[in-house]
C-alpha cells in the first residue's frame, strides 16, 4: 500500500470553519452536552409543508429519473419569471443553470470564469469558502477590507483602486454572511459605474436577497442593465424557503458564460437532485406567506440578540440589516483571562464558550476578521435569551476573577 500524500490543492484548502463548529456540537451533544447551537447558517424552521408535499408527489409519480443537466425546463421557466418579477432581472432559460445548491453555483461561475494568476476581489469580511473556492479555481483572492464603521461595506472609491491589471472579477454577497449588512440601491448604482467602467465580472451571491428589515432599499444587481453581460447572479432555496438540505441553488448570467457553467457541472455532478427540483417549482410557484412569517420571527430575534449583545462589556456590533446573523466585535475582550484561561484570540473565546458555557459560536478569523465572532439568530427565543445569558455571565465572572 504506497503511503499517501494528499494533492497540491487539498493541501492548500482548509476545512469549512462553519461546518466544523457545527460537527463539534454533534461531538459534545453526543456526549450528553447541552449546547446551544449558534453557529449553524441555516433556519430553523421546517421546509413548508406544501413544498415537502410537492417533493413527495415527485418521488410517487415516478420524477425519479435524470432531468437536463441545467435542470427542469419548467424550474428554469420559473426562476427566470420570479427573477424578472421580483427584481426587474431579465434571463432567458438558456442563461439558468440549476446546481446543487449555491455553493456550488459560485464555484461553478469561478471555474468558468478565472485562469491561473487572475484575481478576483473579496470583500473582508467574507463567506467561508469563498477564498478556498477562487483558490482551487486556481485564481488569487485579493482581499478588500470593508470598514467597520461603513458597516462593513466597501466604498465605488475603494473598489475602483483595488482593481488592477490582473483582475477578472468581484465577489459582492448582499445581504452579506457573515455581517448582515445590506447594500442600499443607491451604493450599488455607484458600485456598478465602476463595475462597467472597469469591465470586470461581478459574482452577485444574493442567496439573502428576501431576509431583509427595517425597509432597507435594495436591488439585485442582476437589475443593472448595464453591466447585464458582466453579472453572474447566484441564489438558491436554502435561506428563504427553509431548504438546506435540499441541496438547491442556480445561477443566471450571459449565454456564453452560462454555457461554459452548464459544461462544468456536466462533468461534476451532472443535475440537481430532480425531486429538489419539483419542490423548488412549488416554493417559487406559491403564495410565501412562509417567508412573511420568517421575517418577522428573524426581525424579532434580530433586535433581541443585538441588544442582549452589545449590553455586556466589551462587545459591541452594528444592527444588521439582512440575512441572520450577529457580527460582534469582541476586541476588547482579547488579552483578558476569563474563567482562569487566558483569551487571546477569537477562537479562544469561542472554545471556552462552547466548553465552559455550552453556547457554539463562529470565531471571526474563520471570515477574515481576528476581532469578531458571528451569531446566528435563526433559533429560537428561547435558545437565544438562554444563551445571551451564559455569554454575559461567562464574560462577567471571567472579568470578576
Amino acid at each position: 500500500m504506497p503511503d499517501f500524500h494528499e494533492s497540491q490543492l487539498a493541501a492548500r484548502i482548509k476545512p469549512s470553519p462553519t461546518l466544523a463548529v457545527t460537527n463539534l456540537v454533534a461531538e459534545l451533544r453526543k456526549a450528553g452536552k447541552n449546547i446551544i447551537d449558534l453557529g449553524a447558517g441555516e433556519p430553523d424552521f421546517d421546509t413548508p409543508h406544501h413544498v415537502k408535499e410537492a417533493g413527495i408527489a415527485a418521488i410517487r409519480s415516478g420524477k425519479t429519473k435524470y432531468t437536463a443537466n441545467a435542470g427542469m425546463l419548467e424550474l428554469r421557466e420559473q426562476i427566470a419569471k420570479t427573477l424578472r418579477e421580483d427584481h426587474g432581472a431579465e434571463f432567458t432559460t438558456a442563461q439558468i443553470t440549476v446546481s446543487n445548491g449555491a455553493k456550488q453555483a459560485i464555484y461553478n461561475a469561478l471555474l468558468a470564469l478565472c485562469n491561473p494568476g487572475d484575481e478576483v476581489i473579496l470583500p473582508v469580511p467574507y463567506w467561508v469558502s469563498y477564498p478556498d473556492q477562487i483558490s482551487m479555481a486556481g485564481a488569487n483572492a485579493k482581499l478588500l477590507p470593508a470598514s467597520e464603521r461603513n458597516e462593513f461595506k466597501i466604498t465605488a472609491s475603494e473598489l475602483r483602486h483595488a482593481i488592477g491589471p490582473k483582475t477578472k472579477l468581484l465577489i459582492l454577497n448582499s445581504p452579506s454572511n457573515p455581517t448582515g449588512t445590506v447594500y442600499t440601491s443607491e451604493e450599488l448604482e455607484e458600485l456598478v459605474a465602476v463595475i462597467r467602467q472597469s469591465g470586470i465580472y461581478v459574482i452577485a451571491d444574493e442567496i439573502y436577497i428576501k431576509l431583509v428589515y427595517d425597509g432597507v432599499a435594495t436591488r439585485s444587481v442582476a437589475s443593472f442593465p448595464e453591466i447585464r453581460e458582466q453579472v453572474i447572479l447566484i441564489n438558491g432555496f436554502s435561506k428563504a424557503y427553509a431548504m438546506t438540505g435540499w441541496r438547491l441553488g442556480y445561477s443566471a448570467a450571459s449565454l456564453p458564460i452560462a454555457k461554459a457553467i452548464d459544461k462544468i457541472q456536466s462533468h461534476v455532478t451532472s443535475n440537481a437532485c430532480s425531486i429538489s427540483q419539483a419542490a423548488g417549482l412549488e416554493a417559487l410557484r406559491a403564495e410565501n406567506h412562509f417567508l412573511e412569517k420568517m421575517l418577522r420571527a428573524f426581525d424579532e430575534r434580530r433586535r433581541f440578540i443585538h441588544k442582549a449583545m452589545t449590553e455586556i462589556p466589551g462587545i459591541s456590533a452594528h444592527l444588521p440589516k439582512g440575512a441572520f446573523y450577529l457580527f460582534a466585535n469582541v476586541g476588547k475582550l482579547l488579552g483578558a483571562r476569563l474563567n482562569g484561561q487566558l483569551v487571546q484570540t477569537a477562537v479562544d473565546l469561542c472554545n471556552l464558550l462552547v466548553q465552559q458555557s455550552g453556547v457554539a459560536v463562529v470565531p471571526g478569523e474563520a471570515f477574515g476578521s481576528g476581532d469578531h465572532v458571528r451569531l446566528s439568530y435563526a433559533t429560537s427565543m428561547e435558545n437565544l435569551r438562554e444563551a445571551a445569558a451564559k455569554i454575559r455571565k461567562a464574560i462577567a465572572e471571567g472579568h470578576a476573577g
